[in-house]
């Protein structure tokens, strides 16, 4: 088996061929990625080490049938209940009356007096109380479509591991030049996944409570609508052995 890195595909011209199928990392592949120390107080920063994650859980094929599904679905229940409501034209209370003789006015022909097209007339499509978030997925589409998107995130190397959250400051600046130094410049958005109460503690907290671009979740928040929304992914090492194993455990 070859060993694959994050961020290196296959031939690209077979995977656009047969997306539905045929994985971007292709079969058979070890893959590694590369542990961090998130907190460095000195210039240079060398990788702890390199943790392998399955071949089922980030080197699937890109199924973005299953991933539009199941983002419509989020989408939907976040809409949540509508309660609007207005009336149609035949529930409009008051006379129906035309509006002025057909003839002999002089003027346009006019018809009813509520008509939609008036000032203040009535609607043509009320608004109707509506459940946004009736619509059902099978829960094992919604964690195969959880697998298609780490799959995603690894081919595009949108995936870091670091050690744990642990901040020996809570200032905002000192955790912006963390997140510059692993992300780079160009990352605009990041979505930070630690275990617990263990590897992340009050000051990383405080620090992030005032950027709007990242958003910090435990393994149970990361779902296909976060890692559609964040274009970086920061996992812990906990988090992620967490998160393989409610994958793997789940009932098939």
């Amino acid at each position: 088996p070859k060993v694959m890195p994050a961020g290196d595909f296959v031939e690209m011209s077979t995977v656009i061929r047969n997306w539905w199928s045929f994985p971007a990392v292709g079969f058979n592949a070890i893959l590694e990625l590369p542990v961090h120390k998130f907190e460095v107080l000195h210039a240079e920063a060398k990788p702890l080490g390199t943790v392998v994650v399955p071949n089922s859980i980030f080197g699937l094929p890109i199924r973005k049938d299953i991933i539009f599904k199941v983002y419509t679905f989020h989408r939907r229940k976040l809409a949540g209940y509508l309660d609007t409501m207005s009336f149609y034209k035949w529930e409009w209370p008051g006379s129906n009356k035309k509006f002025r003789s057909q003839k002999k006015s002089g003027k346009g022909r006019m018809g009813r007096r509520k008509a939609p097209g008036r000032w203040e007339g009535t609607h043509c499509h009320a608004l109707r109380p509506r459940d946004w978030g009736k619509t059902k997925v099978n829960v094992r589409v919604i964690w195969q479509a959880l697998k298609t998107m780490l799959s995603v995130k690894y081919v595009q190397n949108s995936i870091t591991v670091v050690d744990s959250f642990n901040l020996q400051s809570h200032k905002t600046k000192h955790l912006v030049q963390h997140l510059r130094r692993l992300l780079g410049h160009r990352c605009h958005s990041a979505l930070l996944v630690h275990e617990g109460n263990l590897d992340i503690n009050d000051n990383c907290r405080w620090a992030g409570a005032h950027i709007p671009a990242i958003r910090r979740e435990n393994v149970e928040g990361v779902s296909v609508y976060n890692l559609l929304k964040y274009h970086h992914v920061i996992i812990t090492e906990m988090a992620l052995a967490k998160l393989i194993k409610e994958i793997q455990t789940f009932p098939k």
